[in-house]
């Protein structure tokens, strides 16, 4: 799970395309522009920063500037009319800068921006006039896409069932250049389900364990065991939200690296605020 960087190369400020197939690319990944995706038929698992969730039809996910990001499809069965689509778009940088937005007409705008550096998840059953101006956006002209984007960012602010992905210490301490924080993180992202101990990561990143655990606090503001017991959770939580067929709390316990289950229960209320059992009654 190596952290690629992806030159997009857009000839225009905003690229729209229609994705279909078996499964989506499986690349960890990053790139400056902006890039919101909505899913249109299709399961799996999307990684984002340090978050880790499911994706599913009518989902519409707003990826910021340089978020790690890979969406892992549930793999198809080998038929026709088995595939995975989405509208993708990305968005230059520089292309909608509000800076000064704040109370004006395009307020909504730079508060979706700020908000999508995190990441954003929208979640909602209101979600037909987005697929409209994208089916739309993928056969206008230029300008035409650029009125339409701005509809789009105000049908997005609109939307109340919006959920931040990574969190807030990635990305106040988080870079996506500094190689050794990235091979620790690729490390943990790959092997978060098996037993991790300090001891392999510190030799791994060529520091004692003493260095290696203020070093991982000043880059995430989180200790090591932290880090991945967040991690695990939200694994977790994708494995709770699965509904065919619905999984057991024991069985999202070990899954996603537990080896012991009331352990799960404790470390899960901390992250969460609520115990397993009440989560998987939730429906985000």
């Amino acid at each position: 799970m190596k952290l690629h960087f992806l030159q997009k190369n857009l000839d225009s400020d905003i690229k729209v395309s229609k994705n279909k197939e078996k499964e989506f690319l499986k690349l960890w990944h990053y790139h400056p522009e902006t890039e919101i995706v909505y899913i249109v038929k299709g399961t799996g698992t999307l990684y984002a920063g340090d978050y880790i969730g499911s994706f599913k039809e009518n989902d519409i996910f707003y990826i910021g500037s340089n978020v790690p990001h890979m969406f892992d499809s549930t793999r198809q069965e080998e038929q026709d009319d088995n595939y995975s689509l989405a509208y993708v778009i990305h968005i230059k940088e520089d292309t909608l800068q509000f800076n000064k937005a704040s109370g004006n007409t395009f307020s909504y705008i730079k508060k979706l921006q700020d908000t999508g550096k995190r990441g954003i998840l929208f979640r909602s059953q209101a979600t037909y006039p987005i697929m409209q101006i994208l089916d739309k956006m993928n056969t206008n002209t230029i300008h035409e896409n650029g009125i339409a984007l701005l509809n789009l960012f105000y049908q997005l602010h609109n939307i109340e069932d919006k959920f931040i992905l990574s969190s807030k210490h990635w990305l106040l301490n988080y870079e996506v250049k500094d190689v050794r924080l990235n091979k620790v993180i690729q490390h943990i992202m790959e092997n978060f389900q098996k037993p991790i101990a300090l001891e392999e990561i510190a030799h791994m990143s060529g520091m004692n364990k003493s260095a290696f655990c203020r070093y991982f606090k000043n880059k995430t503001d989180k200790s090591f065991v932290a880090f991945l017991n967040e991690l695990r959770i939200n694994y977790a939580c994708k494995v709770l939200n699965e509904s065919e067929p619905q999984k057991s709390i024991s069985e999202a316990c070990y899954r996603s690296g537990f080896n012991s289950l009331s352990y799960f229960n404790r470390t899960f209320k901390k992250v969460k605020g609520i115990a397993p059992s009440q989560y998987r009654r939730i429906t985000i």
